[in-house]
């Protein structure tokens, strides 16, 4: 029997007795004693019966000539499920292989925390006294890790801030010392050994010393022994981080503010200050906090006039970087909310280029290029070349325009140059005028977004209870402080050309595009805020500044994929990412070269 002749069949005949039924239902009012229930029980019946006669006659009408349809559209929509899913399982893996290695925990961090758990009630009892001695030859053999050559960046610029702005600003400082931790790693705790020495807090500076001591797995022998026993600091490179928390113990007892915490009336008897050795030592590793120490221990009128110049240009600096964020800052959130006006009423709309079945190829090409890229950083790892030579950032740089090369995957996978460069974003047809407007929006748009990120950072440490979230630099941070001309140079061009052309095309080109295309279905907004939010955690997560900037850099990715939104293209965000790292790394030039 043909289907549609089988279809009528057996609707006439299920439905014949589904009227029966209902017929039979209906006539049977004077069973009921509540006439109003009946009538209620009569017309539901009535509704019910019509709807499934509708129902079932669109359903047979249809079943045989869409079932064979309907099959191959559930089995091609499954596949394509599946397909996305793998796609996600291999960016996710990556991504978290990524973001595991640069922060993957440290055992001797965890050994330093139990070592601070047992001198906490040491420290409570004891006067001048703290031993530092190395447990077990385990732990020697760890001390013999990599450790720190100076300083970093962030720890300097937080110790900075802790003891030049309460100075200048006349604020409290007790409560704000005693939290404060710089760092995990042994030079963090001995500047924070100075840091603490400035406000006379005794106990937590001998604190720091102590765990810095243990990571290094030396002995020292006493907080208050003579200060003068390691006159030959420079000598020997091996005794170099003995050497070093000696100058720091010698620093912090001959601290005046400790002399005067000691005695309570600053009649203590003075101990031996540091020798010229150590105070080279500590300026040597411990950049600032040495200079620091070397002016308020020697009580040098030079030292002290050059360290509160220092000290003035420093807050210069940082209220001129103030006045610009937040100034910009608040000319973004007026464009922000202009934007949004704007597209709830249909002034402006998604200027994204849409094709069909292309979801999955911008997917597979995130993954080819996320593949390379890595595969390409590990590959540099293996040439043997000096790592402080400017041609390791040739390399790198040379490195992220050759991973761009995974885009010839798309073109593998059939898709056109024109498709290619529409779905990425790489078109501007609208004239210079606009790409410098559209990128002073998308720069000032992106600002307010990356604000929120850091008091989210903030609310992190906080609700969390962590007092130190990770050390929030980059690598070319911290080449910054022995750059010379040249190596500035190549940093600003892999910083502000290589990174943003690279990133822009990837991210907001790639990545959102394949979450836009495959997200259409679910209308604009949410489309847009899915993809955004969902690229934006990405962009920040390989990044490896730890989770304090994270999410400041994926607000900083959200501002720029509104950009994309609204232009149809990455060249304004291209350009805007280029100025905020300009400016982020000019910022650390000034601060941490003059």
């Amino acid at each position: 029997m043909p289907p549609r002749k089988f279809g009528r069949a057996w609707l006439d005949k299920c439905g014949l007795a589904w009227h029966l039924i209902c017929f039979q239902r209906i006539c049977r009012v004077e069973e009921d004693r509540n006439f109003a229930v009946s009538v209620k029980r009569r017309c539901s019946f009535l509704a019910l019966d019509s709807a499934l006669c509708v129902i079932g006659a669109l359903a047979i009408c249809g079943m045989a000539e869409g079932s064979r349809r309907a099959k191959t559209r559930y089995c091609a929509g499954m596949q394509r499920f599946l397909h996305a899913v793998a796609i996600w399982v291999l960016i996710l893996g990556i991504a978290g292989v990524s973001m595991y290695v640069p922060h993957r925990p440290d055992p001797k961090n965890s050994e330093g925390d139990l070592a601070q758990a047992d001198t906490q009630s040491e420290l409570a009892s004891a006067d001048d006294a703290h031993a530092m001695k190395p447990d077990t030859e385990e732990a020697k053999g760890e001390s013999e890790a990599i450790h720190q050559e100076n300083v970093s960046s962030a720890t300097e610029l937080r110790g900075r801030l802790l003891v030049v702005l309460p100075s200048m600003t006349g604020a409290g400082t007790g409560p704000l010392a005693k939290d404060v931790i710089l760092g995990d790693e042994p030079l963090d705790r001995l500047a924070s050994a100075i840091v603490l020495a400035s406000f006379g807090m005794k106990a937590e500076a001998a604190q720091q010393i102590d765990l810095a001591a243990k990571s290094f797995a030396v002995d020292v022998g006493d907080l208050g022994g003579a200060a003068s026993d390691n006159k030959n600091v420079l000598a020997s490179d091996k005794a170099s981080d003995k050497a070093l928390v000696n100058a720091t113990r010698a620093a912090v007892i001959a601290w005046p503010e400790m002399i005067e915490a000691a005695d309570g009336t600053g009649t203590f008897k003075q101990k031996p200050q540091p020798t010229k050795e150590q105070f080279e030592l500590l300026q040597q590793r411990l950049g600032w906090f040495g200079t620091f120490a070397h002016a308020k221990i020697s009580a040098d009128e030079h030292a002290l006039s050059e360290l509160q110049e220092s000290d003035l240009v420093f807050m210069l600096v940082l209220g001129v970087a103030a006045t610009w964020f937040m100034g910009f800052g608040a000319c973004g959130i007026v464009a922000l909310i202009t934007l949004i006006v704007m597209g709830l009423t249909r002034k402006i709309g998604s200027a994204i280029t849409s094709h069909a079945n292309t979801s999955l190829i911008l997917g597979e090409t995130f993954v080819a290029w996320f593949v390379l890229f890595l595969g390409l950083q590990f590959a540099a790892m293996l040439v043997p070349m000096d790592p402080e030579s400017p041609l390791r950032l040739v390399m790198s740089g040379a490195l992220m325009f050759a991973a761009l090369g995974a885009l010839t995957w798309a073109r593998w996978r059939g898709l056109s140059m024109g498709a290619l460069m529409d779905l990425t974003g790489l078109r501007w047809n609208q004239g210079f005028f606009q790409l410098l407007w559209k990128t002073a929006i998308s720069y000032v748009a992106a600002l307010p977004l990356m604000g929120l990120g850091l008091l989210i950072g903030l609310g992190m440490g906080w609700f969390f209870d962590v007092p130190n979230l990770g050390n929030p630099t980059h690598p070319i941070q911290e080449l910054i402080d022995k750059a010379n001309h040249l190596e500035l140079f190549l940093l600003f061009a892999l910083a502000c050309v290589a990174a943003p052309i690279t990133e822009e095309i990837i991210f907001r080109g790639v990545l959102y595009g394949h979450l836009r295309q495959g997200t259409s279905k679910w209308g604009v907004l949410a489309s847009m805020i899915f993809s955004m939010v969902i690229s934006g955690t990405i962009f920040a997560g390989i990044h490896p500044q730890g989770a304090f900037v994270a999410p400041a850099l994926a607000g900083l990715a959200c501002g720029f994929c509104i950009t994309r939104e609204w232009s149809g293209s990455v060249f304004p965000g291209m350009i805007a990412h280029g100025i905020q790292n300009a400016t982020v790394l000019a910022l650390n030039v000034v601060l941490f070269q003059m």
